[in-house]
């Protein structure tokens, strides 16, 4: 029983250090989606990102890569502005 208790703890231990990892791993990705518009001269905003995003949907060929950006894509379309408008 205390063998099932300790492989419990070491699960969650794995799994709350790869979910930490992975949200860095998701603001690394939004930070250089972020410098790539920034050096295009354009304004940052939620329909640049966007567009980038979608953008790398489209071209990326790596099924684990296009899964993150599509986690990413939702994150941003959930957390816009338009949310919250009363």
């Amino acid at each position: 029983m205390h063998e099932n208790t300790f492989q419990s703890e070491a699960d969650k231990l794995i799994s709350d250090y790869l979910n930490t990892e992975n949200q860095m791993n998701d603001i690394t990705m939004l930070g250089h989606i972020v410098d790539e518009i920034i050096q295009c001269g354009d304004a940052v905003t939620n329909k640049a990102i966007i567009s980038k995003l979608l953008h790398r949907i489209d071209t990326e060929t790596d099924a684990i890569t296009l899964d993150r950006y599509r986690t990413l894509l939702q994150l941003i379309v959930h957390k816009t502005q338009d949310d919250f408008v009363i």
